[in-house]
């Protein structure tokens, strides 16, 4: 992949340019959303965990079961006794899109690409007690806020983009928290992070040097394809915040604050090229996890009805730029400074919960999603633009004891209609994309004391 003599001086100064810019982006697959808009813009965070939460959008003002930990902290001080719990989350995508060349021609001229597949699952177990107190509640819970793999045909000129990608965020937390008086409630939370990052492209001197010539026939350049293989595993911590308020009776007001961290994602990038030839090293990512802020309403406005909303604030202008370091050349490369220009992303939502019977709840929202991704550095990862979902849950109330639910969520996000990218290569395309969601959870409260 050598750059002949006679293309030296600013020429090649610029290809140069480009290569660090290219490489940048084989290298720094962010952990924001894998090909898909899960999440655009909480990232590293999805918030679809608990039935509640998915089937009535809304669950801050009132996280009654033990996705509070998440949630709200101080939601926890809703249940009594001891309480075990556990939720899934499956989330499907689906993508269609094609990629306008340097003329703003669309190709493939004949069909659309999608990918081989595009997953997501985001578990959680926790179990809490009170401890035999009133007022006092502890918690423990393993889950994962993001979880999503995809992966694209390798014979289509995306796999210059990416052909395959797994990231996996998740957390351990030890969670606290103390109803201060009957209207007034706080909580906390520690948390250990974990992020693991998997990743595969091809790279190719005849696309470095025009990148319209990813969409020449797949025969005609295939055999000059090089393939670049990332992971990287990295661990940090953060500390969430939150209170729940009831000033009025049946009416509910809650607000929680998850702290940000940095975490230095360390692996191995490797190289391998047409014929045979290797490179490797050793690769440290600076990422940047963003500050949230939550909050929350939940009116009960008559005996069978409770309406609430949410809005979530993601500070992801802290995304600016990430910087990867190599232990030995790739390419001649050592260091890489990528740009991000992130904004900051913002998500309201809403939703009814009818108390059928006794037993019985069901529950429907909606939400619109502002992603903080701008268009000049739309890459696949990240693609998604602006979404709104509709939702539809249910929960039964099986015996004192136990409650089960299970929750439907539809997520379409805006027209991706991108034709000012400055990735390398561009990130120019136009497609619509979706997400659906299904989940079910249990909960279980041995002593028999059903959530207030």
């Amino acid at each position: 992949m050598e750059v002949s003599p006679s293309r030296h001086g600013r020429g090649a100064e610029m290809r140069a340019d480009r290569l660090s810019r290219f490489l940048i982006g084989c290298l720094l697959i962010p952990a924001l959303s894998i090909l898909s808009p899960a999440a655009s813009a909480g990232g590293f965070s999805s918030l679809d965990f608990g039935s509640r939460r998915l089937g009535m959008m809304a669950v801050v003002g009132k996280p009654d079961d033990l996705t509070s930990l998440f949630h709200n902290p101080a939601g926890l001080t809703l249940l009594h006794g001891w309480n075990f719990y556990h939720g899934q989350t499956w989330i499907i995508g689906d993508t269609q899109f094609k990629m306008y060349d340097s003329e703003g021609t669309l190709h493939p001229s004949d069909h659309t690409i999608s990918p081989d597949w595009n997953v997501g699952v985001l578990p959680f177990l926790a179990v809490a007690s009170d401890l035999g107190t009133e007022r006092v509640r502890v918690g423990l819970s393993v889950y994962a806020p993001n979880g999503f793999g995809a992966s694209l045909p390798e014979n289509e000129p995306t796999r210059y983009h990416l052909a395959s990608a797994l990231f996996i965020s998740s957390r351990a937390s030890i969670t606290g928290a103390v109803e201060v008086t009957r209207r007034f409630s706080i909580g906390a939370s520690v948390s250990l992070i974990c992020n693991y990052l998997k990743a595969r492209r091809a790279m190719n001197a005849l696309v470095f040097q025009d990148p319209d010539n990813r969409f020449l026939p797949y025969d005609e350049v295939a055999d000059s394809d090089a393939w670049l293989d990332l992971d990287g595993l990295g661990w940090s911590w953060a500390v969430d915040v939150g209170v729940l308020m009831e000033p009025l009776d049946g009416f509910r007001l809650g607000a929680s604050f998850t702290g940000g961290s940095m975490v230095d994602m360390e692996g191995k990038v490797k190289l391998t090229y047409p014929d045979g030839s290797v490179e490797q090293a050793q690769q440290t990512t600076t990422m940047a996890i963003p500050f949230t802020l939550r909050a929350g309403i939940n009116w009960e406005f008559s005996p069978d009805f409770e309406f609430g909303a949410d809005v979530t604030y993601w500070h992801y202008q802290v995304l600016q730029e990430q910087r990867t370091e190599l232990s030995s050349p790739v390419m001649g490369f050592t260091e890489f400074l990528d740009p991000k220009n992130y904004g900051n992303g913002l998500l309201w939502c809403f939703g009814l919960m009818y108390h059928m019977t006794d037993s019985w709840d069901l529950m429907a929202g909606f939400q619109q999603d502002y992603a903080p991704i701008p268009e000049q550095t739309v890459t696949l990862e990240t693609s998604a633009r602006d979404t709104k979902a509709v939702s539809l849950g249910a929960r039964w109330q099986v015996t004192d004891a136990v409650r089960v639910g299970a929750a439907f969520e539809r997520l379409w996000n805006d027209l991706a209609d991108v034709q000012g990218s400055e990735t390398v290569p561009p990130t120019n395309i136009k497609g619509p994309g979706g997400l659906t969601y299904f989940m079910a959870d249990i909960l279980i409260t041995p002593r028999a004391h059903r959530p207030h």
